[in-house]
Order: structure tokens, then C-alpha cells, then sequence
């Protein structure tokens, strides 16, 4: 008689206690490899043979983790023609920082692909040799003739390099032929700019920044990168920064900034007379 007893209890059904801790832990273990090894272990009983219907489906990981995919990483080499060095730089890895790695003397500054510094030629199509991530200086034309940003490019294949050519970027046309000016020094108006620190006023025209008008005048002003970024030539205007300068790639000041009336020397160009105060950034960093 026991031994008919313990034969029914072998028989009664698994709680459902026991269902539900089978199935948290089949969620855990994820990949069909771990399913047939709990299998073997006896963890899925007698009668399951995966997870339930409605339990979570794992999601497929690769190498990289969970929800990521990573392809093959390529290396190859780059000839950098004017340091004279030649490197092996991954499918993965950013130009600018393996020259530095290495040690190499090249040219660049904010290393966000926005400065223009570090442009540099490749013998074709840039699109062909290198992959850009950013590359907010360029036109899509620079780049198809050649031109790259190695502080946001990574290689697509083996290839020579020749830095310091943003100039050259800067004056280049699809055609080939130089920009014509369609305006004339008589057509552009200019703008009476007071430099209070400086005890100067210079005129300057709608169409030249602040920064170039102060430096051919040879004024003692504060400026680093020339383009926008850093906001060491941050200066202050009597009024909502908006009214008074025209900003061409204001990359530092906020638009609130900008309206308690700080500018950027080096990308503003003038809309009307007014007075300027330099050497203001920390206070523009408070607004």
C-alpha cells in the first residue's frame, strides 16, 4: 500500500511554483547552447522541451554583447607623405588618434571634424579611402575631391595621406576654377566697432569677421582656434548678441548666450555700429 502511495505522489503535478522558476532561470540562460545543456541537466523536466510559449525570446548576441553586431575589423596601412612615416590603422580606429599615438606631427584642433585644421588630401574620391563620422567642415563635393577630416575618418583601404590642406580645401571648386566674387568693396557696407579694452574703433565690413578686422589692425585680442569652438575670443555687446553680429559657425555659445550679449569675434561679422568688450568668457560661462 506505501508503495502504491509514493507511486501516486511521483505522479501528482509539479507546482506551479517550480514551472515558474523554471522558466525565470530558462530566460537566464538565453542561447539554444544553455537550453539543451539544462536539458541534459534535467532542469526542463519530462515534459518541456524549450521555453513556454509565452515566455521572453532571447535576444541574439554576438561578440559584441547583447543587441550588438561588430563586422570584421580590417587593418591597413597609411602613408602619412609629409612626416614621412607610414602606420597600420584598424577599420576601427580614427586616423588623427593613431598619428598622435605614434607620435607624428600633424595639424589639428578640435578633433570633432567642425575646425577644418587637420584637412587633408587622399589620392581620390575621399569617399572611396575613408570612412567620416562628423565631418562637419567639408561639403560633400570637398570630400569627393579628395579632401578628409582624420580626427573623425577611418580607413576603407590602403592609401597615402598629405596634411595641412585646409587652404587648399577652402579654395576649392568641383570645376576647378576659383570662385568668382560677385560683389564689390563699394557694395559691402561697414560697421563703426569701438574696442573698449583695446581704446580702439576700426571700421569693419558686413562681410569680415570682428577677429580679422582686429588682428589687421594689430589689436591685442584674445583668440585660439579661429573657428568657432573654444570661445576664447568670447566678447560682449551692449545688446542681445543676435542684434548686433551676424555669427557664420558659432559652435561654443549657447542662444541664451547669445541674447544676454556675448558673441564670437572670430565667426561674427557686424549688422550695425556698436561697441565690443573682450576677454569675457568666464562670465559667459556663468550665463
Amino acid at each position: 500500500m506505501a508503495e502504491q502511495q509514493r507511486s501516486d505522489a511521483d505522479r501528482q503535478p509539479t507546482p506551479a511554483g517550480e514551472h515558474l522558476n523554471r522558466r525565470n532561470l530558462l530566460a537566464a540562460l538565453g542561447s539554444a547552447g544553455l537550453l539543451s545543456t539544462a536539458g541534459c541537466l534535467g532542469i526542463l523536466g519530462d515534459d518541456e522541451t524549450g521555453p513556454r510559449a509565452d515566455d521572453p525570446t532571447p535576444v541574439p548576441t554576438t561578440e559584441g554583447g547583447e543587441g550588438t553586431t561588430t563586422g570584421p575589423v580590417e587593418t591597413f596601412d597609411i602613408e602619412w607623405t609629409v612626416q614621412g612615416a607610414t602606420t597600420a590603422v584598424a577599420s576601427n580606429e580614427v586616423l588623427l588618434d593613431v598619428a598622435i599615438d605614434e607620435g607624428l606631427d600633424v595639424p589639428y584642433q578640435c578633433e570633432q571634424g567642425i575646425c577644418g585644421v587637420c584637412t587633408s588630401t587622399v589620392p581620390g574620391d575621399g569617399t572611396d579611402y575613408v570612412e567620416h563620422t562628423g565631418a562637419d567642415y567639408l561639403s560633400d563635393e570637398q570630400i569627393a575631391g579628395g579632401f578628409v577630416l582624420p580626427c573623425v575618418a577611418s580607413p576603407k583601404q590602403d592609401f597615402s595621406i598629405e596634411t595641412g590642406k585646409q587652404d587648399a580645401a577652402d579654395a576649392y571648386s568641383p570645376d576647378g576654377a576659383e570662385t568668382e566674387e560677385t560683389t564689390t568693396a563699394a557694395d559691402v557696407e561697414s560697421f563703426s566697432i569701438d574696442w573698449t579694452v583695446q581704446g580702439a574703433t576700426t571700421d569693419v565690413p558686413a562681410t569680415q569677421t570682428l577677429l580679422d578686422s582686429a588682428l589687421d589692425n594689430d589689436l591685442d585680442v584674445p583668440y585660439e582656434c579661429e573657428h568657432g569652438v573654444c570661445g576664447e575670443c568670447t566678447s560682449e555687446v551692449p545688446g542681445a548678441g543676435s542684434e548686433y553680429v551676424d555669427h557664420d559657425g558659432n559652435q561654443y555659445l549657447s542662444d541664451e548666450q547669445v541674447e544676454a550679449g556675448y558673441v564670437l569675434t572670430c565667426v561674427g561679422s557686424p549688422k550695425q555700429d556698436f561697441e565690443i568688450t573682450t576677454g569675457v568668457k568666464d562670465d559667459a560661462d556663468a550665463v
